[in-house]
């Protein structure tokens, strides 16, 4: 009889933890709802203030007519085939990119709420330098030797994400002349956000470098991409946000991230960063394209609390079982009897810690929050177990032990790259520690003896030990 109610006992407690699983994914779902309300803000924060940007350019595009002629064959009255020439035109635009680019940009953030979620904002100063080389057009008419060919106004076409990100009309230093930019890329296809400004016509005498300057204020939202379109680029930008991710299809050449703020430093040519695929579709109308291949960072929070709330939920049954686990083993070694009632106690205490951790990581630092949450949910725990094991010293030990827990699990909620390794290693070393605990009990007999004490070797021989009593005062 005494081992059929301990093992149905056991059943009893396996069943909770499985019912205590339940209220493990309601916060794991609660997380997610939370993270989507915080999305939900963001969104309306972009709203009114402009989203993640993208530069991209400058880019030449030079429109020419063109006029030739063309052999047709045509009939006669009389049925006879005979061939003739006919003057045809078609118009169509050369796109031409830097031969040299340089963009300095140096960067301040700052936060804006929307209730108690906050988004990184950004005001960029940009300085964008380069020059064209007018040998592709030179290149053209001596394809086109057997044709005539006019060439209309050029205009150069800057490209961002968001138009409402440009704050002031810039100005536009074109080969040394001062040029007013006008709102819209006036390139085809896509998005229309930028500016352009009509040029003057380009002379062809010989082919000739033409340098340009412009100077920008660009706003934005969370992130900051540069569209590499140069034969060489060189990319220098400094920001005072502590907290950058580095993205796009090339990492910086040098970054530097520091407390205050960080730098980075992009260098790319024609080889490295092949934009000629977006090219040739700007030139069949589709210049959307050219927004894509781009280089920068995001703007990171320095702390994901839902993501560490939702990593700290994930080891939330290890902490159920191993307390339940000490709370059988002390309920055997100390004949004691803790109703399954008491063990639901416990397993809604040891949950409650990651509700509190949720809801106050929204309104302070992570670090308080987890910390408050611990030392609320510890400090529970240690006066109940010192009740119900009638021990105020076995309540300190196993209160100890859950602290114990809680720090080690903060270092590998901390140590991102290498938490599935720490929490391995943690799982690992518990379950050796109560192996070897527990490797000389007579389970059968404790079950049987519903507490008797175990039979333990003392100093390595096969003699049973007799246990020390708890004399501590009963509560």
């Amino acid at each position: 009889m005494p081992n059929q109610r301990f093992y149905l006992k056991l059943a009893v407690i396996a069943f909770l933890i499985l019912l205590l699983l339940i209220p493990q994914a309601f916060m794991l779902g609660l997380v997610g709802e939370r993270a989507s309300w915080r999305e939900q803000a963001y969104q309306s924060i972009g709203q009114s203030w402009p989203g993640a940007q993208t530069l991209a350019g400058p880019v030449l595009a030079v429109p020419y007519q063109r006029t030739y002629n063309t052999r047709e064959t045509v009939k006669d009255k009389d049925g006879k085939e005979r061939e003739v020439l006919r003057e045809a035109t078609d118009e169509d635009t050369l796109y031409l990119l830097p031969s040299q680019l340089a963009i300095r940009s140096k960067l301040q953030s700052s936060l804006r709420y929307r209730g108690i979620y906050a988004a990184p904002v950004y005001a960029s100063a940009l300085q964008v330098t380069g020059e064209f080389n007018t040998q592709p057009l030179f290149d053209l008419l001596a394809s086109n030797k057997d044709a005539q060919i006019r060439w209309k106004t050029p205009q150069l076409a800057v490209m961002v994400r968001d138009q409402r990100g440009v704050a002031s009309p810039p100005a536009l230093q074109w080969d040394g002349a001062p040029l007013a930019f006008q709102p819209g890329n006036g390139l085809p296809g896509g998005s229309s956000a930028g500016m352009h400004a009509k040029l003057p016509d380009i002379g062809l005498t010989q082919p000739a470098r033409l340098p340009f300057a412009f100077e920008m204020e660009l706003r934005g939202m969370r992130s900051m991409n540069f569209a590499l379109l140069a034969d060489n680029s060189d990319v220098q930008l400094s920001a005072n946000w502590p907290h950058p991710s580095f993205s796009g299809e090339l990492l910086p050449e040098t970054r530097d991230v520091t407390a205050s703020g960080f730098s980075a430093h992009w260098k790319a040519s024609a080889f490295s960063y092949n934009v000629s695929g977006a090219l040739e579709q700007c030139g069949k109308g589709e210049c959307a394209g050219l927004l894509e291949r781009a280089v920068g960072f995001d703007l990171l929070q320095p702390v994901d609390v839902y993501q560490q709330s939702e990593r700290s939920i994930k080891y939330a049954a290890l902490f159920i079982v191993l307390t339940f686990v000490a709370l059988i083993l002390f309920e055997l070694l100390k004949k004691l009897r803790v109703h399954p009632v008491q063990y639901t106690l416990v397993g809604m205490a040891l949950l409650v810690f990651y509700l509190l951790l949720i809801s106050l990581s929204e309104h302070i630092a992570f670090l308080g929050a987890y910390a408050a949450a611990a030392l609320a949910s510890t400090g529970l725990l240690t006066l109940y177990f010192g009740a119900i094991l009638h021990s105020r010293k076995l309540g300190l030990l196993l209160g100890a032990g859950l602290a114990g827990l809680y720090a080690l699990l903060y270092v590998i909620l901390q140590a991102e790259e290498n938490a599935l390794l720490m929490g391995s290693v943690l799982l690992f070393a518990v379950l050796a520690a109560l192996m070897l605990a527990t490797r000389h009990f007579d389970w059968y007999a404790l079950a049987a003896g519903n507490g008797a004490t175990p039979p333990r070797t003392a100093s390595g021989t096969g003699h049973p030990a007799t246990a020390a009593p708890d004399d501590s005062p009963a509560h």
